[in-house]
């Protein structure tokens, strides 16, 4: 590290030392600094650092430090600068310029850490040099034409004189940038140095490359002018052409002009419109762009040429923004033009050719081009289609007719078009309203469909066999009655229904029977044949008879054709016994109905009370509500509603409820009193209670009466009450069960112990009825249970998936593991995510569950599950504080693992193999040298420092590793001797990050000849199964060499471990080991404190401030004596 300028608390430090180099203690220094130890100790650290002073150790605690002379001469040279100069370097280090300082020998005494920067100096190795070794040895080697600039400088210095200024081309080095620099040079006319000289280096490094990129930017510019097919002139507010290019000459006429195209100025080239006129210069695109600041747009203008022809143009002007001037662009659009009226005279032939064509068709007609569009629409299809041709000439046939996408007549005419085959068909046009017979023809261009409206045919063919269909199906199922048709003989030709078979008759043998033949009183045979023969004559009769004890209601009517000529007789005949019977109750009912309306009334009147009525006595049985029940309902009194449409009021959950009061109540008479829930017309839901009180008549209910009152308010309150208490109080168990699991699971010694007090915990809270702890089994993809209390095998029949595509993983418990996020169910009964566990779920009687993953720095280490008998247990502040137990297990969890494995002396080894390590992973490399990675520190974002050494024979092959293994990103070299020393990044290793996991290490990885050799240090109760599995899944060619528990030497102090392990946060943990392995302590350092910080991304200040807390910690510990537990 180069040495720079000094603060002045560090001047007033160095001070305190002399030039004999005569070594003071810490606490020396404290005394004449009037300052405490540790500050002092602090500010004698970063002058070692500088190189102003050197430090050891003595004795068991203390150390000195001295200034040895070299510094103190550098430190002359280079803090105490001459007065003549001070100035001046201050300002010219504020501008970054290149500073070299030189005495009446022109010996180099001071340079700036910008002139370091520029040429790559060491300061130390330049100060005290002649300046002609310094230019000839070391400068002129990073400069193009090093050789010139030498002979430049050396000769300004010797001559004394001021040097004219040139410019230098610095090149690019391993620590050197690229640049481009201005060389100044004056003497020093006065002060301590006087016969010196200032040299000067100014970075011009931007200004060449903007001078550059003008250049090429011009030169570019100039190629696409003159290759533009277009004319281009650029032209001044004046009209003078700044620039024009050759199209623009040839498409103006000037080409062959004896003038100068240069001296073109606007206005000198007539422009004639479409009809010939000359175009008056301000109307001109150049000269409107101009006046107006608007750009003007492909304006066509004429112009003759010398040749006699006339030339189209089309011409666009643009004004310029920053300076007066315009662009002004030319495309000869002659041929364009010309097309265009030939294209216009075929169409308008074709379209008079076509409406003579037209005109003669009688049919519907219409065209359609290729994209459905209509061309052509005639009178006949206006009056069809119902739109005038005007209206439908452009518009696409799907649209205009508002054709269903579904339609099939999309199809056939996308069919007929794509094969070029015609097709005829029948359908019915639900746009157009008509049967219709459609022909269609196609053509390369469109369509030409021919369309004839059959509706009156279909109408006349539906109504004959819908008349058919109707009086045989009368006949043959006539309820209650019976259906006959008879001649103008009054002789039956039809007979049926269940009356016919109820007589004991055989409709067979009535047909041909006299009229009078089903009746047996002579009276009845009388009436009934006087009205068969008026139903011949056309009329219409109706009478009501009586037949063996039945009372017959009879309709005797006429059968016309289609002419309307009478050519037979229809009778229907009901027996209506019953719905007289019924008629002569109801009258008797009516009064008491009117009554008991009054009194329903009144009871809406005084209670606020809604009252109804449903009298089961006719049919079908009619329901009647008061006022208030409308209002209730948001209906209108006036709106009629009948039982089933009441019903639908309720909830679908409740309506089932409702129908069995119902029935029950006209069944056998029991009332009922029931809180439902109804869905009004305003669609809110409300709380209602219905209460009915059956009416009985000799023994039979004949109605149902009842209250109905809107109850909704008082539910609600009553709910929210429930809903508040129970919440509050779950939240409060839920706090003092966190808070004790909190404090339980940091105590415990092992993952079991852990698990198992949280279910307790959790199972004898008044909030939840049970909870369990699950992990992940990898070979079967399933849920293993590990842990429970307040339920017994609650995993014992039943299987939880993780594999996505197994519907068993779809619940809470898989989909915590799969997206690691708390999932919940608010109701079970209707979550539908339980449905392949529902018949062995409903026996535990718990309404709402919640999954938490169990997950420390992405690593699950199973779910743990908690269950409710409540629903909505676990929304709000309750789930985010049941969510928070999968954070405090899965660190404890972590913590002991790793605890363990730290702790403990013996441990399980794994040895793997892997042979052509290259070969394996497809890396493009052959085995050369050898590779060691011996220590790997994580950071953050699952990424993690590797370091280690290797041979420079091997620096390939490591290259090839990095781009073959995706989670290998980026590696740095530092080499020396034959060797190299790597910090590897690596991001979210699927091995590495496994390991860590399982609280185990990667104790050591050797690359030699190939073959890939890692060792794997677990804990005794570690998943070994989990860490093989990982290694052989990710790197399938792994051979499991060795599987055995060893004793590890104890060769670490334990005060060391518990420092390591306890005491130092994760980021004081990372910086420290990423410092030591980067060569941050080394002196000279491999690696500053900003290339360390880069390496963990933060910022050096961060890495300076947990470096040296952890520093500090680790000092105490070695020298305070004590031991860690």
């Amino acid at each position: 590290m180069t040495a720079s300028a000094l603060t002045d608390s560090l001047r007033e430090t160095l001070a305190c030392f002399d030039d004999t180099g005569v070594p003071r203690t810490t606490s020396e220094v404290a005394d004449r600094l009037d300052l405490g130890r540790r500050s002092t100790y602090d500010r004698l650290e970063r002058l070692v650092e500088r190189g102003r002073l050197e430090t050891k150790k003595v004795g068991a605690s203390a150390r000195v430090w001295w200034r040895p002379p070299k510094a103190a001469d550098r430190a002359t040279a280079g803090e105490d600068r001459p007065a003549v100069a001070g100035p001046l370097i201050d300002v010219i280090d504020d501008a970054e310029i290149g500073l070299f300082v030189l005495d009446a020998d022109l010996e180099v005494v001071w340079l700036n850490e910008t002139a370091e920067q520029y040429f790559d100096l060491d300061r130390s190795r330049a100060l005290g040099r002649g300046n002609r070794a310094l230019v000839t040895e070391h400068l002129s080697d990073v400069i193009d034409d090093g050789a010139s600039f030498a002979d430049t400088v050396l000769t300004a210095d010797e001559d004394k004189t001021y040097a004219e200024r040139f410019e230098c081309h610095v090149t690019a080095g391993e620590d050197r940038e690229e640049r481009w620099l201005e060389y100044r040079s004056k003497p020093i006319e006065s002060g301590d140095y006087a016969g010196g000289r200032i040299d000067l280096y100014y970075d011009v490094t931007d200004r060449k490359r903007s001078a550059h990129a003008c250049h090429t930017e011009r030169t570019l510019l100039e190629r696409v002018l003159e290759a533009s097919p277009t004319g281009i002139g650029i032209f001044d507010a004046d009209g003078k052409a700044r620039r024009i290019n050759q199209q623009f000459i040839e498409y103006l006429g000037l080409a062959g002009s004896e003038a100068d195209p240069d001296t073109y100025i606007l206005g000198d080239q007539p422009l004639l419109d479409e009809e010939g006129a000359v175009i008056p210069f301000p109307e001109r695109p150049a000269a409107r762009a101009l006046g107006t600041g608007e750009s003007v747009i492909d304006q066509h203008c004429q112009l003759n040429g010398d040749d006699g022809q006339t030339r189209w143009l089309s011409i666009n002007a643009e004004p310029l923004d920053d300076d007066a001037g315009v662009i002004v662009t030319v495309d000869d659009i002659t041929q364009l033009k010309e097309q265009a009226k030939r294209l216009e005279r075929q169409h308008d032939d074709l379209e008079a050719e076509l409406d003579a064509v037209f005109e003669r068709i009688d049919d519907a007609f219409y065209a359609l081009d290729d994209e459905f569009r209509f061309t052509y629409v005639n009178d006949r299809a206006e009056t069809l289609l119902g739109h005038s041709e005007s209206e439908l000439l452009g518009r696409n046939i799907w649209q205009a007719l508002s054709v269903p996408v579904d339609d099939p007549l999309r199809t056939r005419y996308e069919t007929a078009l794509a094969t070029q085959t015609a097709t005829s068909f029948e359908r019915y046009s639900e746009p157009l309203d008509i049967w219709e017979i459609v022909k269609v023809f196609p053509s390369e261009s469109g369509l030409s469909v021919y369309f004839t409206d059959i509706s009156e045919q279909k109408e006349r063919e539906r109504d004959l066999e819908e008349s058919e269909r109707r009086y045989r199906t009368l006949v043959e199922n006539f309820p209650n009655g019976m259906v006959t048709l008879f001649d103008d003989d009054l002789e039956y030709t039809l007979a049926g229904g269940e009356l016919v078979k109820q007589c004991g008759l055989d409709p067979d043998q009535l047909v041909g029977a006299p009229a009078g033949t089903l009746f047996t009183e002579p009276a009845t045979c009388d009436q009934v044949e006087a009205a068969y023969q008026r139903a011949l004559d056309g009329e219409t009769t109706t009478l009501e008879v009586t037949q063996d004890g039945r009372e017959l209601w009879i309709q005797v009517s006429p059968v016309t054709d289609d002419d309307g000529i009478v050519f037979s007789g229809m009778a229907i005949c009901q027996d209506i016994t019953e719905r007289k019977r019924k008629e002569r109750q109801l009258r008797e009912h009516e009064a008491s109905l009117e009554r008991t309306t009054e009194l329903l009334e009144q009871s809406q009147q005084l209670a606020s009370v809604g009252a109804w009525e449903l009298d089961v006595s006719t049919t079908p049985a009619d329901l009647r509500w008061t006022d208030e029940v409308y209002r209730i309902h948001g209906l209108s009194p006036e709106q009629a509603v009948d039982l089933e449409e009441s019903i639908s009021f309720y909830h679908p959950e409740d309506q089932l409820q409702l129908r069995e009061a119902i029935d029950r109540a006209i069944e056998d008479g029991s009332p009922y009193d029931l809180t439902l829930r109804i869905v009004p017309n305003d669609g809110d839901l409300r709380w209602v209670r219905s209460i009915c009180d059956p009416v009985q008549t000799d023994g039979e209910v004949v109605a149902l009466r009842g209250a109905f009152q809107d109850i909704t308010e008082r539910i609600e309150h009553e709910q929210d009450l429930e809903r508040q208490r129970e919440q509050l109080a779950a939240l409060n168990n839920l706090n003092d069960v966190v808070r004790s699991i909190t404090d339980e699971v940091i105590a415990q010694s092992t993952r079991e112990e852990i698990e198992r007090v949280v279910c307790k915990r959790l199972a004898e809270a008044e909030s939840y009825l049970f909870a369990w702890v699950g992990d992940v089994d990898v070979d079967s993809q399933t849920v293993n249970l590990r842990a429970e209390a307040g339920v017994d095998g609650y995993l014992d029949e039943i299987t939880i998936s993780t594999d996505p595509d197994d519907e068993r993983s779809q619940g809470p418990t898989g989909r915590a593991i799969l997206e690691r996020e708390t999932q919940t169910s608010q109701d079970i009964e209707a979550d539908s995510r339980h449905d392949p566990w529902r018949d062995h779920i409903e026996q535990y009687g718990f309404r709402s569950s919640a999954a938490i993953p169990i997950v420390y720095e992405d690593t699950v280490y199973g779910v743990l599950n908690v269950y409710a008998d409540r629903p909505n247990a676990f929304e709000g502040e309750e789930r985010a504080v049941v969510s928070q137990l999968g954070e405090v297990v899965g660190h404890a969890i972590a913590a002991t693992e790793r605890k363990r494995a730290l702790m403990s002396d013996d441990v399980v080894e794994l040895q793997f193999r892997i042979r052509d390590i290259f070969a394996a992973v497809g890396a493009d490399a052959t085995a050369s040298g050898s590779i060691t990675i011996d220590h790997m520190v994580p950071i953050e974002n699952d990424e993690y420092l590797v370091y280690g050494t290797l041979t420079e024979d091997a620096i390939a092959g490591m290259d090839a590793l990095v781009d073959a293994i995706p989670h290998w990103v980026d590696v740095t070299y530092r080499t020396a001797n034959g060797s190299a020393n790597f910090e590897l990044r690596l991001s979210d290793p699927p091995v590495l990050s496994t390991i860590a996991s399982l609280g185990g290490a990667i104790e050591r990885v050797v690359i030699e000849d190939g073959d890939y050799r890692m060792t794997v240090l677990l804990a005794p109760g570690a998943d070994v199964r989990r860490a093989i599995d990982i290694v052989q899944t990710t790197y399938p060619a792994a051979e499991l060499l060795k599987h055995r528990q060893i004793t590890r030497p104890d060769t670490t102090a334990e005060r060391i471990r518990h420092v390591l392990t306890d005491e130092l946060t994760d980021r004081q943990r990372a910086a420290l080991e990423a410092a030591y392995h980067a060569g941050f302590f080394e002196w000279p350092r491999d690696a500053s404190g900003e290339d360390v910080s880069a390496s963990l991304e933060i910022a050096p200040a961060t890495f300076h401030q947990h470096l040296r807390r952890a520093q500090k910690k680790i000092f105490e510990s070695l020298l305070s004596g004590s031991r860690a537990p």
